[in-house]
């Protein structure tokens, strides 16, 4: 059985994991928006 440590280790790894993936849905997401923005302020 693996200690305590070793399992906090492997659960904190596969937090950042998720939370990386999501980062990235988030910045892809907030790009789209500027450049969306941009438009309408071009037209405006």
């Amino acid at each position: 059985m693996p200690s305590n440590t070793t399992k906090t280790k492997l659960i904190r790894s596969n937090k950042d994991k998720l939370n990386k993936r999501n980062l990235k849905a988030d910045q892809k997401r907030i790009q789209k928006n500027a450049e969306i923005l941009k438009e309408l302020a071009s037209e405006a």
